[in-house]
């Protein structure tokens, strides 16, 4: 379950499909983008994703998965990859929290760059 939820994850932001995306989350699930205030509940995150996450394409490249935590039943992934945005890519590592139900509880966006680089990504965006 875990796999497949993670997978329609990356298929939905890829397909710019963010309403489709956000109800792969929990109705108290929490987005942690980088930079930003958390994001919570499925309204939210597709509102933030619809100004946010346009022209994005995710490329997950290897996962790992962690234990599962208690008292909820969550399993944790991590995966890692590279975004794709019009003027740049940057390496990303995504770490998911999805319950046995296949609903997304968190996911935290790391943005695996030099200071330099985030720095760069700072300017470009404003």
């Amino acid at each position: 379950v875990v796999i497949e939820t993670i997978a329609a994850y990356f298929a939905r932001l890829n397909q710019e499909d963010y309403d489709g995306m956000a109800e792969l989350f929990a109705a108290d699930g929490v987005m942690f983008p980088p930079f930003e205030e958390p994001v919570v509940g499925p309204v939210a995150i597709a509102q933030y994703l619809k100004v946010e996450a346009v022209g994005m394409r995710a490329y997950p490249k290897t996962q790992q998965a962690l234990e599962w935590s208690s008292p909820e039943p969550v399993q944790t992934m991590l995966v890692r990859g590279q975004v794709q945005l019009p003027l740049f890519s940057v390496n990303v590592a995504w770490d998911f929290g999805v319950d046995d139900k296949g609903n997304i509880q968190f996911v935290r966006v790391d943005l695996l760059a030099s200071l330099e680089e985030l720095v760069g990504l700072r300017q470009l965006r404003g």
